[in-house]
């Protein structure tokens, strides 16, 4: 039978695709399976976090106090009670003054030269010696209180947690069960990574709104930004961090209403100290 001229035979050493072509089909199929990836990961978390009004608060404080004593453990807190009583007496306005009873706050205030504190979900909150050492007034020290109760209230921490973790996760949340070593290994997380800059700006208006309702001074949140922006590092960009700039929050703090009555009279920190040894340690004079 013979061939038809139309029907050429492959070429002796077969069909060949060229080196470029071969590397752009390969990285063709790795840039789309990447981007696959990272959109099954991206719903999932953006699932997660449309499911947080779902999840019992409860949630937040069985993984908050699971976290806690990792990220201030008790053997770091405070010798001297005056420190933890002094931040417990502060608060106290605050606390009462919202109007959210969900949450029962819990303070410990630990050794640590460091100008901060932070909130884990549930209503456990840390404050450094630092910051009361840094501080002069009294109601700077609720300014940040106030801000720290709202990371809470508003379930800033938790939002971020679910944002790090599977859709399932946060299904078996909704239904009752807890992966709780992951989500407290996010939680621990959060005293490093922090908040986004909009947590941060919420939490400073709330926590303005909430300093109002008290009664005390807003000016301390303003003054307490003014001190931060001195803090070494202070100089970086907004753009570059995690919080907005503490020169820019001072001035929205200062622009935001102040009280329209006479402010409560706060504890002095006269006297308060954290180490036993260390009389007048935190007294700023």
């Amino acid at each position: 039978m013979a061939l038809r001229d139309d029907l050429q035979p492959p070429p002796a050493g077969g069909f060949k695709v060229s080196r470029r072509r071969l590397f752009a089909e390969i990285a063709a199929v790795v840039v789309g399976g990447g981007l696959l990836l990272w959109g099954t990961f991206a719903l999932a978390a953006w699932l997660a976090v449309q499911a947080l009004p779902l999840i019992p608060v409860s949630a937040d404080v069985t993984v908050g106090e699971a976290a806690w004593d990792q990220v201030a453990p008790p053997a770091r807190a405070c010798a001297d009670p005056s420190a933890l009583a002094y931040v417990e007496a502060v608060a106290a306005p605050l606390i009462e003054a919202l109007d959210d009873p969900r949450f029962t706050f819990k303070f410990r205030v630990v050794d640590d030269d460091a100008v901060n504190a932070f909130a884990l979900p549930g209503g456990f909150i840390t404050v450094n010696a630092g910051l009361l050492e840094e501080a002069e007034r009294s109601e700077e020290v609720a300014a940040v209180l106030a801000h720290e109760i709202h990371h809470v209230t508003q379930r800033h921490g938790f939002r971020r947690i679910l944002r790090q973790v599977s859709g399932w996760m946060a299904v078996g949340a909704v239904l009752g069960w807890l992966d709780l070593g992951s989500l407290t290994s996010a939680a621990t997380g959060l005293v490093s990574q922090g908040y986004d800059r909009d947590q941060e700006r919420e939490s400073d208006r709330l926590g303005l709104a909430l300093l109002r309702a008290a009664h005390i001074d807003p000016i301390g949140m303003a003054l307490f930004f003014d001190r931060l922006a001195q803090q070494p590092g202070a100089g970086l960009p907004a753009f570059l961090s995690t919080h907005p700039g503490s020169d820019e929050r001072a001035a929205e703090a200062r622009a935001a209403p102040g009280l329209d009555g006479p402010a409560i009279a706060l504890p002095p920190l006269s006297g308060v100290r954290c180490r036993a040894a260390d009389a007048g340690a935190l007294d700023p004079g």
